[in-house]
């Protein structure tokens, strides 16, 4: 799978990784069953199986040792300001 590089931020708390940008470089990973690839097998197939998307090649730009937002607005309770439950975070 090709990779795009991109940056964010990693937050050891939590283990995640959320992105803040891409750059545009892109690696190319030599595989004939990636469509993305130079060494892609289908050149001219329009609708092949191959795989179209590209992987994340992370940049680190910040390392957080706490929580990112979302989990510690998860763990918060679920409550607006009011103290009722706003519902499921799924």
């Amino acid at each position: 799978m090709c990779n795009m590089e991109c940056f964010g931020d990693q937050y050891r708390g939590c283990g995640h990784y959320v992105r803040i940008y891409q750059t545009g470089i892109t690696y190319d990973c030599g595989r004939p069953n990636c469509k993305l690839s130079a060494a892609h097998m289908h050149k001219t197939a329009r609708n092949c199986g191959c795989n179209m998307e590209f992987s994340d090649h992370r940049r680190v730009r910040n390392l957080f040792q706490t929580k990112c937002d979302a989990c510690q607005e998860y763990e918060g309770g679920g409550s607006d300001e009011h103290g009722h439950r706003t519902g499921r975070h799924w």
